[in-house]
């Protein structure tokens, strides 16, 4: 059983997934499954996630009719297997070994991570927008 399932909505966003799965497969830390909730979206999104199924068994699609961005994630936790939810966007990256640090995190007796992000256009090093201050919680 996955730790982390990483569920991630897509509703005509099929261009970004390539990257978005990239980002997760490139991750030193392998115990994940990533779960693509499919939100009726009329684009080719159901062809890549099938093709990058081909290369790699723990990308798995999920399909349903266009319900909105909180339905297709609750779609995607009750598909899920792991202890764990990440939730990422069809455009989002997991960036350097995020998932390393999440689980040493966990294992550190925490239950909930609050990860700060950054935006950017098309050149990872052209950042937009950088949250770094991240609230502490009790």
């Amino acid at each position: 059983m996955a730790l982390f399932s990483i569920i991630i909505p897509c509703y005509n966003q099929a261009h970004f997934l390539k990257d978005c799965i990239d980002s997760i497969q490139e991750q030193q830390y392998s115990n994940w499954e990533a779960i693509v909730v499919n939100d009726g979206s009329p684009d080719n999104t159901n062809e890549v996630v099938k093709q990058l199924n081909k290369e790699d068994s723990r990308i798995r699609l999920v399909e349903k009719i266009n319900g909105g961005l909180s339905s297709a994630r609750n779609t995607g936790i009750n598909a899920a297997v792991g202890n764990y939810f990440i939730f990422l966007d069809a455009d989002d990256l997991l960036i350097n070994d995020c998932l390393v640090e999440y689980e040493k995190i966990i294992n550190d007796g925490q239950e909930l991570i609050q990860s700060d992000y950054l935006c950017f256009i098309e050149n990872r090093n052209d950042v937009l927008f950088r949250r770094t201050n991240i609230p502490k919680y009790d």
